[in-house]
């Protein structure tokens, strides 16, 4: 969220807005996934509206283009990260199987060397057996390759399922505390005006004496 508070701030100086709660109302909204960029659009408007008097649509498309942008790049290097630990997984279960393969021959040697004994002792039968059922998983794709897959899938999913929450009880934080301000400054501009319409009749009651 730091660098489109950033561009948010960026963006609101070319309407002398410098304010850091403003800029993370305002980036809250953006990042907000429970409303189109329609509804965006005029929530921010309506904002802006309460505190410049100068034309917003164009700040306020620059920060909703922006946040594609950033999407689309968040995308990819998720997507290029997810392609990075494919590949390590495939190298490591390479590198597995070669091992695994070297350990085969040098289990078949041995037991080449001892074909010509007339009984096979229970202690290389076991070892047969531990390097036959070893090669099959190890020709399958291993059994921990998948659960493990699984598990890292699943943790990732977990940790965007954590942080879109805490976006979202920021940005209503966020929502409530923008909400008072604005009602803050609604009632100051009313005893302002309370004030001015007191002030004029005081004047005309003078003029009238």
């Amino acid at each position: 969220m730091a660098e489109l508070v950033d561009h948010v701030t960026q963006a609101l100086q070319s309407l002398q807005l410098k304010d850091d709660d403003i800029s993370e109302y305002i980036a809250g909204i953006v990042e907000d996934t429970s409303i189109d960029d329609d509804e965006k659009r005029e929530v921010i408007a309506e904002f802006l509206a309460e505190t410049t008097d100068a034309p917003t649509d164009s700040v306020i498309t620059e920060i909703l283009s922006k946040w594609k942008d950033m999407q689309e790049k968040n995308k990819r290097e998720q997507l290029e990260r997810k392609e990075k630990q494919l590949q390590q997984a495939q190298e490591l279960e390479k590198r597995r199987l070669l091992e695994s393969e070297k350990e085969r021959e040098e289990l078949a040697k041995q037991a080449a060397e001892r074909a010509s004994a007339k009984d096979i002792t229970i202690e290389e039968r076991r070892r047969r057996e531990q390097l036959r059922r070893q090669y099959e998983d190890v020709a399958s794709g291993g059994p921990d390759v998948g659960l493990e897959e699984n598990q890292n899938a699943a943790k990732v999913k977990e940790k965007e399922r954590v942080r879109r929450e805490e976006l979202k009880q920021k940005s209503d934080k966020e929502k409530e505390r923008n909400k008072m301000l604005l009602e803050k400054q609604r009632q100051q501009k009313q005893d302002k005006d309370a004030e001015n319409k007191k002030k004029a009749t005081v004047k005309k009651e003078r003029k009238k004496m």
